[in-house]
């Protein structure tokens, strides 16, 4: 089994039609939930993914769809959008619509966020599954360990001086 894409540039790489694109997409998002961190998340959306509009028919919509989520999700958390998000050629040339009925494509013109209006596209939902914590990253256990570790060696050496220092002063009161 294939680990799931770390970043854009390799749900471009691995895509072979857009159903594919779709699945592999799908697994980039599922990856996107693992992350906590500003840092790792823009890892995901750095590196410039290959062009799909000459490996398969929808590809053009694909290529947006990449640069699109990238910065949107550059924009809501910060981050720099990255520069290949704005090649002209990541923009679909024709209006593409997640939703079929009409109040369904109205809604989408609507409700698109700006970085998918800005390339032709138009969507009801945009899934970002994002859950950044505030402040340090997450120790690791063997880091845990070593800070665990260094502060007892603190904790008993404390302990140590302040049983001499008791010992010494019960010497000089017992030698008086």
């Amino acid at each position: 089994m294939t680990p799931r894409p770390q970043n854009l540039a390799e749900v471009a790489a691995r895509a072979e039609n857009l159903p594919h694109f779709g699945s592999e997409f799908r697994d980039w998002q599922h990856t996107v939930r693992s992350v906590h961190s500003r840092s790792e998340l823009r890892r995901t959306i750095e590196a410039e993914p290959v062009l799909l509009r000459d490996r398969f028919p929808e590809g053009r919509v694909a290529d947006a769809w990449l640069a699109a989520y990238a910065e949107h999700t550059a924009l809501l958390t910060g981050l720099d959008v990255p520069e290949w998000a704005f090649d002209p050629r990541r923009i679909s040339p024709e209006p593409w619509f997640s939703g079929k009925s009409p109040i369904e494509r109205a809604r989408a013109l609507r409700d698109s966020p700006p970085a998918f209006k800005n390339r032709n596209l138009f969507t009801l939902a945009v899934d970002l599954p994002l859950r950044l914590r505030a402040g340090r990253p997450p120790k690791g256990t063997e880091e845990k360990r070593r800070t665990n570790a260094e502060r007892q060696r603190r904790f008993r050496a404390r302990r140590a001086l302040e049983l001499e220092l008791l010992r010494q002063a019960g010497e000089m009161i017992m030698g008086e």
